[in-house]
């Protein structure tokens, strides 16, 4: 046996396990409306396929945290390869990744009712109204077919999300018209080719070493987690993170229009979703020695952000101050609400948690900036997107272990720099945190579960999440020294 074979033999292993994966996820998108995913009506002659098997609750609850299993797996497994030497090639891995996109994107959405509501706020644009003022309830009492799609709980919710996230929503639903399956489908489209997109970027943005590029195609391209919750979702998060990894691009120009570039691209990234501004602070740090630039990066931004909220004006920001004071069953935060509830009541309860995961965001960004790596040297010239690079990842993980609101699928936007990124034992730490979410969230409709899987998954979702939370905080703020390249 040759010293190349256990660390080739651990690499098809997590392949193996990567394909598993998505090949549950496909299984079980093709059983058709289940406990995971919800009716797609006005069905059509294209994507997504389903053969109407009626499943089990218990049945597609299993494949699906068989699928979260396998894919954390796959993940551990090919992180650890390729710490051992393992070599695959980046073509193959992006060729193997077009085929899963492909498998997961054909059937309809699991894990959540999200899609429905994407599809009724552009419904509502399209039909000339604001889904920043107008509900779908109000839509479905038009008999309009896809605000009667729409499920709990968002059934009286304005749009949360920037211009640009609705100007996709719009689009969709003039392609897809009066058709919920129509429309579902475009924007399963939409977000499928973002990912791609997204891939191919950060290909560029590992550079030129194989194994590099090797990394990144296995920690997003053919990442399986991402492939259930945030492709085959169908959530909005994968049509704004393109965006901000073209900024993170576009600042390794190292010139004034360089930076004015970056600050158009992460202006539409956060005109998709305001949490993409975590990105503006990343791209400011990383210019904070370059004031011309620093400038041009402002510059650009606002003149962008301005044109893009300017047709639509404030009521955009209407739900933010509701949204702000949420707090998931997944996260650290629920662990102590009901104790700080109890203690204040819940007005001045959650605005406390709001205050204090602000301050706990920048603690836990303090401590993964002792800790993270710095992704592989980068050509001469070229340390401000690394830097830039490095302040995302921080940013955006130490985002989701504070926020008093999180779901699985908001991880892309820590999993995009990760990528990049040098190995690290926190590479680790975000496949539990984006896996237990996941399985927290399986099957992801909000309907009656027979006893005892409602138990169960709800114990999942807000024992296990919050406990597994609070573990990754103190891991985290344990004192780690960085590594440079």
């Amino acid at each position: 046996m040759t010293p190349a074979q256990p660390e080739r033999r651990a690499g098809h292993a997590a392949l193996a396990c990567v394909a598993a994966s998505v090949a549950l996820v496909a299984v079980t998108g093709l059983l058709g409306p289940s406990a995971a995913a919800p009716p797609l009506p006005g069905r059509g002659p294209h994507p997504p396929y389903w053969i109407a098997a009626d499943p089990s609750p218990w049945l597609v609850t299993g494949l699906l945290l068989a699928a979260v299993g396998a894919g954390a797996a796959g993940l551990l497994l090919g992180l650890r390869a390729l710490d051992r030497g393992w070599r695959p090639t980046p073509r193959r891995l992006l060729a193997g990744s077009v085929l899963a996109v492909a498998a997961v994107a054909l059937v309809p959405p699991m894990g959540s009712a999200d899609h429905l509501v994407y599809a009724a706020y552009g419904r509502i644009a399209a039909l000339g109204g604001s889904p920043y003022i107008e509900t779908p309830r109000q839509l479905a009492e038009r008999s309009d077919p896809v605000g009667r799609a729409v499920e709990a709980p968002w059934q009286d919710a304005p749009s949360i999300y920037g211009p640009l996230g609705t100007a996709e929503q719009w689009l969709a639903a003039r392609l897809g018209g009066e058709s919920p399956h129509a429309i579902v489908w475009w924007l399963t489209l939409f977000g499928a080719a973002a990912f791609g997109v997204t891939g191919w970027l950060l290909q560029r943005l590992a550079g030129p070493d194989e194994q590099d590029r090797a990394r990144a195609a296995l920690l997003w391209s053919l990442n399986p987690l991402l492939l259930f919750v945030a492709v085959n979702g169908a959530h909005i998060d994968t049509f704004g993170v393109v965006w901000a990894v073209a900024a993170l691009l576009a600042v390794r120009r190292p010139t004034v229009p360089g930076a004015v570039a970056a600050g158009v691209l992460v202006a539409l990234a956060c005109a998709v979703k305001l949490s993409f501004g975590l990105v503006v602070l990343a791209l400011a740090w990383a210019l904070r020695r370059h004031p011309a630039r620093l400038a041009g990066l402002l510059l650009g931004g606002l003149v962008v952000g301005a044109l893009a909220y300017l047709p639509v004006g404030l009521s955009a920001f209407n739900q933010l101050r509701t949204v702000s004071r949420l707090v998931s069953f997944g996260s650290a935060w629920r662990a102590v609400v009901g104790l700080f509830e109890a203690l204040l009541g819940e007005p001045a309860a959650r605005t406390l948690i709001s205050l204090l995961a602000w301050a706990l965001l920048a603690v836990v960004a303090r401590a993964l900036a002792r800790g993270l790596p710095w992704p592989r040297r980068y050509p001469d010239g070229e340390r401000t997107a690394l830097e830039a690079t490095r302040a995302a990842a921080i940013l955006g993980f130490a985002w989701l272990l504070t926020a008093p609101y999180t779901l699985p699928w908001y991880d892309v936007i820590a999993w995009a720099p990760f990528a990049v990124l040098a190995a690290s034992w926190y590479d680790r730490l975000l496949v539990l945190r984006t896996a237990v979410l996941a399985a927290g969230y399986v099957p992801g409709r909000v309907v009656p579960l027979p006893d005892p899987l409602g138990p169960l998954t709800m114990g999942v979702r807000g024992v296990l999440g919050p406990a597994v939370g609070l573990a990754l905080l103190a891991l985290v703020l344990l004192p780690r020294r960085v590594t440079r390249r």
